[in-house]
């Protein structure tokens, strides 16, 4: 398969449509000629540079003017920015996601034999959103100066180290350089596609580095002087540092790359973030037009999904696929598509089930550690719901009852994960549980502990987690029915992470992710592999070297076989390592699902042109980042 082979590519070299055929015809938004007028902004040409990314539109060349509406959920919805305006890494996915990827910041990359090295070559000219050059010392002021920083990076992406080891980085002239480790890293080039590869861009040298006292000698008695404990607090205030840091968005200087940049910032309270267009854009459409064609975004901040809702019907928001496109509303907004001037466009998801419920193998309760490490307990929970009764309830139908699993018709599609445990059978799930020490019962009719204790289970999921709320209440009456006391609980995003990634949870209900290609970049279903593998954080905290706790022999395997994948350029070869970590989920059976994935859609705004159907939506390949949203425009 044709995205299985990008590890194995070595020294080709991949380059984009040049820009500077249009050079002498570029035009600009018509907010920008009196700047230009006045001096105060270079000329569209000198601004673009003399390598801009040429994008073709997904229906036609678009028009000026305009502001984007749309909506977040709480106080730390800042991977809605990302996901819908802050995808720019050096490679990106194709919009349909057939695996390939396209120079995107860089214009060319090549691959070493080994799959070791990896050189790029940057577009020239291309500039900051305050007119700096974006040169390779930006990258470089990243990986050399920021990265190796335990400050700054206490956990170090996985996806940037091999064995261990950090990359190492060659300038070779401000458009070139080299990216390399000692040994292979064969998922380098997918990692770096993905959303998380934004992290590589994210950094103004000139600009961060008068934070840092390598740099800067006043930098921490600076820091301290404008309120933060020291120069690695002010410098990730001031410059966001991770690419998922809300901090990205709090901050109106610090210089980006993406099409709009920050004016009212994401900070605490606020009911609504906007940005304006980048003037330094470097993407141009087929007629040299400089992107982006819409002036503003304008994002509501809601307490609660409903409000979003509300506002959809109402007309105010031109794209939303984030919060409230659940199959629940679909219903709804069929009948206020006339007049909310919106319409459903269909996307595809491609995760490895509807929900992840994850039991948590790492609680620090002494009584129910035992009980929640007992992988007959989970066989219970799974056999005790009945699936086909909540897809019907949840779903409108639509789904096939199948665990947290690959997807079928990919390379690494397991059959036993995705269909063991699956059918509903309260009589097994009864005598399983009555097997390992929970036969008795209390006068309330549950289940006591092996102690003679009562055994209360907490479920929880999160407010804005679409339908995952329906679900919990309909898991927790299915458990109850069996005889265990569950509490469902619903949460904001900040009481959840403080818990789970504490291991004080019992039970969670989150979305599941990585059912294809995705499975290299994203393994966090299948085995513990960074904070978000719900079912045992504190396992994968010791694999990211913060702490936690050691694992069994079995989860120490799957890590072996995931750096062998990543030491191999043989794509077949990572298939079959991954097919093997796959084989010991399904004899563990980390976590419970309930369905296929549903089909999914976005809310799209009637005049909202250039806006594609029959796409994918994710987080890997984040919709609608991977559309351009740059190209999306207004029609009159």
């Amino acid at each position: 398969m044709k995205h299985l082979k990008l590890a194995a590519l070595a020294g080709i070299s991949f380059i984009t449509l040049a820009g500077a055929a249009f050079a002498q015809d570029y035009h600009q938004a018509p907010m920008l000629d009196a700047l230009v007028t006045a001096g105060t902004l270079p000329a569209v040409t000198d601004r673009v540079g003399t390598d801009p990314r040429v994008l073709t539109p997904v229906s036609e060349v678009g028009q000026y003017g305009g502001t984007f509406r749309g909506g977040m959920v709480g106080g730390t919805d800042r991977n809605m920015l990302f996901t819908y305006f802050g995808y720019e890494p050096l490679l990106a996915w194709d919009a349909t996601w057939t695996g390939d990827v396209h120079p995107n910041v860089a214009s060319a990359y090549e691959v070493s034999a080994d799959s070791s090295a990896f050189t790029f070559t940057l577009r020239d000219g291309m500039k900051w959103s305050d007119g700096t050059p974006y040169t390779a010392d930006d990258v470089a002021f990243f990986i050399n100066d920021v990265l190796p920083d335990d400050k700054l990076f206490p956990t170090k992406p996985g996806w940037l180290t091999v064995a261990g080891e950090l990359p190492a980085i060659k300038v070779e002239s401000p458009t070139k350089f080299t990216i390399s480790w000692s040994k292979p890293n064969g998922l380098f080039v997918l990692n770096a596609a993905s959303v998380y590869g934004v992290q590589l861009t994210l950094l103004s040298k000139a600009y961060c580095s008068q934070f840092m006292p390598k740099y800067n000698p006043d930098a921490d008695a600076n820091a301290k002087a404008a309120g933060a404990a020291d120069w690695a607090e002010r410098m990730v205030s001031m410059c966001g540092v991770g690419m998922e840091n809300i901090e990205r968005w709090r901050n109106p200087e610090r210089p980006t790359i993406e099409a709009w940049h920050v004016v009212e910032p994401y900070v605490a309270g606020a009911t609504r973030v906007t940005l304006d267009r980048n003037p330094f854009y470097w993407k141009v459409d087929t007629a040299g037009n400089q992107l982006p064609y819409i002036d503003n975004l304008s994002m509501s901040v809601s307490a609660e999904p409903q409000t979003l809702v509300l506002g959809v019907l109402a007309g105010d928001i031109s794209y939303e696929v984030r919060h409230t496109a659940t199959t629940a509303n679909l219903p709804v907004y069929a009948d206020g598509a006339e007049a909310g001037k919106f319409r459903i466009s269909p996307r595809v998801s491609k995760v490895g089930n509807e929900l992840a419920v994850s039991v948590n193998l790492n609680s620090h309760d002494p009584v129910k550690r035992p009980i929640f490490d007992n992988k007959d307990f989970r066989v219970a929970l799974s056999l005790g719901l009945d699936r086909q009764a909540m897809i019907d309830a949840l779903y409108l139908g639509q789904g096939t009852p199948q665990q947290v699993s690959p997807t079928k018709g990919t390379p690494f599609y397991n059959e036993k994960l995705a269909t063991q445990y699956i059918n509903y059978d309260a009589t097994e799930a009864n005598r399983l549980l009555d097997s390992i020490g929970l036969d008795k019962r209390g006068s309330n009719g549950f289940r006591l502990a092996p102690d003679g204790s009562a055994l209360v289970i907490n479920l929880a999921t999160i407010t804005a987690l679409g339908a995952s709320a329906d679900a919990g209440e309909m898991m927790a009456q299915y458990w109850q029915a069996i005889g265990l006391d569950i509490r469902f609980t619903v949460m904001d995003r900040t009481r959840f992470y403080e818990e789970k990634t504490a291991s004080a949870h019992d039970i969670v209900i989150w979305g599941a992710t990585s059912g294809g290609v995705d499975v290299y970049i994203d393994p966090r279903d299948y085995f513990p592999f960074t904070t978000e593998s719900n079912f045992a954080v504190d396992w994968a905290k010791f694999y990211i070297h913060d702490g936690g706790e050691e694992p069994p022999e079995y989860v120490k395997k799957q890590w072996d076989l995931y750096d062998a994948i990543k030491a191999t350029a043989d794509s077949d070869e990572q298939v079959k390592l991954f097919q093997q970590i796959l084989d010991i989920t399904a004899d563990q059976f980390y976590q419970i699902g309930v369905t296929t994935p549903a089909p999914k859609y976005a809310i799209v705004a009637n005049n909202l042109g250039n806006v594609p159907d029959e796409t994918p939506t994710g987080w890997i390949h984040p919709d609608p980042g991977t559309l351009n949203v740059e190209q999306f425009y207004f029609k009159p």
